[in-house]
């Protein structure tokens, strides 16, 4: 259901817009009706809200200026202007806020349904595009580690992707694959930089947005980094290969004079075309003695067969997210059941793709798995077994661990994102405050703050702020210093009218009743 919010000084207009219309049946619910548009704005300040119906002209606050607050403010509420035929001229003007819908007086509720049911269309669509936003980034990446681990099939299927993950690339042009390691910093320097900042500081220090190469870094865990680079022209491998090389040095040499962030990049493969670093394999190296290190048996399944299993994988990572064991085991017993013919060596390099995998879906919620499990201790471990059904326990051992580690993570990031924005409403409860500024101080979806803060506090954040802001008030009110008015201001209310309203709603009594009980018990 989408929140709409309905504002007209006319009593009976109000009562009739609210009560007369089958909202629900055209995916609304009228959370809040206001006879005053101070206190609609108000209300959306501190509540999610999707449509905003106003009468244009209102006594203290009119539709128009709240079109022109939703505007300014960037809200995203969409707006509905109510007004007679003699006002239509002078509501034209609100086409300059983004309001693309009138209804005129007298109100007929086939016009409503029809621009109703507009709305819930373009609502639905913006739902969409809004989670495509969202996921793109994430998605994007996926598309490199999924090149490097050669999943694609052929050209056209990379095509396709790289066309519906809006990745401006010619797959034609000459490409190249990049090692980047950390080789000095100062000690600070992760005291800022670690987890998802960390991420964004290598993106930001080898992305180009201009120039004639394009690259993009890839995280297979906080230690091993990769950067694909390709061309923006067509031209030859061997002035390809010279312009990538002199654009890392000029990366780690910026990176080095600006942070004191010592990098060292080796070019590790160029090709002439996309399908050459589809080809490409990067070799995990596994410890297994003191100043030994082997590489993973090469060994690879048909591609078909890899790109199927690299779905199971995917579905798995869903799984630990989710916390749900039995779904979890049910997936790796089926995953297992097509590796028993396989030879053991094969089963290991599956297991370990399957880890490189996850590890660099968990670095984005900020965990890094080999550093939880003391480095890569378990790729040694891995390779150390030598019947496939043990590896099927040793792996399901593991997976359980990082469900584990993955559940407490989110349990404290979840603590500590509603204890910061606690502290700030504790902070800022005079200001123009609401669930998606705060959403967005900590770059989080409003939806999903939202649910958060009922988790960990039993209570809705407009709840709490209401509980703060009164408390607060009925704290001035006890000193007998302030006007109404006054503590209204004071406790981020710029409408008396609305303030007073909450105020008796929280307390049973009004500001001055509160205030006599107070003097009278004293």
């Amino acid at each position: 259901m989408y929140r709409l919010i309905i504002a007209d000084d006319e009593k009976v207009i109000l009562k009739g817009l609210r009560d007369y219309i089958d909202w629900k049946e055209m995916g609304f619910q009228v959370v809040e009706t206001f006879e005053d548009g101070k206190e609609a704005l108000e209300y959306i300040k501190s509540n999610l809200v999707d449509v905003v119906l106003s009468d244009i002209e209102m006594a203290e606050v009119s539709g128009l200026e709240l079109a022109r607050y939703i505007s300014e403010q960037k809200t995203g509420h969409k707006v509905v202007i109510v007004s007679s035929y003699k006002e239509f001229e002078y509501a034209r003007k609100a086409v300059e806020y983004g309001v693309e819908y009138y209804l005129l007086k007298p109100i007929h509720i086939g016009e409503v349904k029809d621009v109703f049911h507009k709305i819930a269309k373009e609502l639905e669509e913006e739902k969409k595009n809004d989670w495509k936003t969202e996921l793109l980034p994430q998605l994007q990446e996926e598309f490199w580690a999924e090149l490097l681990a050669g999943v694609f099939l052929n050209r056209d299927n990379i095509e396709k992707r790289k066309q519906v993950l809006q990745i401006g690339i010619n797959v034609e042009h000459p490409f190249a694959v990049a090692d980047v390691q950390i080789e000095q910093k100062e000690e600070k320097f992760f005291d800022y930089f670690e987890g998802e900042n960390y991420h964004n500081l290598i993106r930001n220090i080898f992305c180009e947005t201009t120039g004639d190469i394009s690259a993009f870094p890839i995280f297979l865990s906080d230690e091993v980094i990769k950067v694909i680079l390709t061309s923006v022209e067509m031209e030859c491998t061997e002035i390809f290969e010279q312009k990538v090389q002199e654009k890392l040095d000029e990366k780690c040499s910026t990176a080095e004079k600006l942070l004191k962030l010592k990098l060292k990049c080796q070019v590790e493969k160029v090709a002439p075309d996309i399908m050459g670093i589809s080809d490409y394999r990067y070799k995990v190296k596994v410890h297994t003695g003191e100043g030994r290190e082997d590489h993973v048996c090469e060994q690879e399944l048909e591609s078909e067969d890899y790109e199927r299993l690299i779905q199971k994988y995917k579905l798995l990572m869903g799984i630990i997210n989710d916390g749900k064991f039995e779904e979890l085991d049910n997936l790796l017993e089926h995953i297992f059941m097509g590796f028993h013919e396989m030879p053991v060596a094969q089963v290991q390099k599956l297991c370990i793709d399957l880890f490189s995998m996850i590890s660099t879906k968990l670095l984005r919620i900020g965990i890094d798995m080999w550093m939880v499990w003391n480095k890569k201790v378990h790729y040694r471990e891995l390779m150390e077994i030598q019947n496939v059904h043990d590896l099927e326990e040793k792996v399901r051992e593991l997976l359980h661990e990082i469900t584990n580690t993955v559940k407490e993570k989110q349990n404290i990031r979840s603590r500590q994102f509603v204890e910061e924005s606690i502290r700030y409403m504790k902070e800022h409860y005079a200001e123009d405050i609401s669930l998606e500024s705060i959403a967005n101080k900590f770059f989080l979806n409003q939806t999903y703050f939202s649910r958060l803060f009922k988790q960990c506090t039993g209570s809705t954040f407009t709840d709490y702020l209401i509980e703060l802001r009164m408390e607060k008030a009925k704290g001035l009110l006890k000193t007998g210093k302030y006007k109404v008015y006054e503590i209204s201001a004071k406790v981020g209310y710029h409408s008396e009218k609305y303030f007073f309203r909450i105020f008796k709603q929280y307390t049973g009594c009004s500001p001055t009743e509160y205030y006599r009980g107070n003097r009278i018990n004293e």
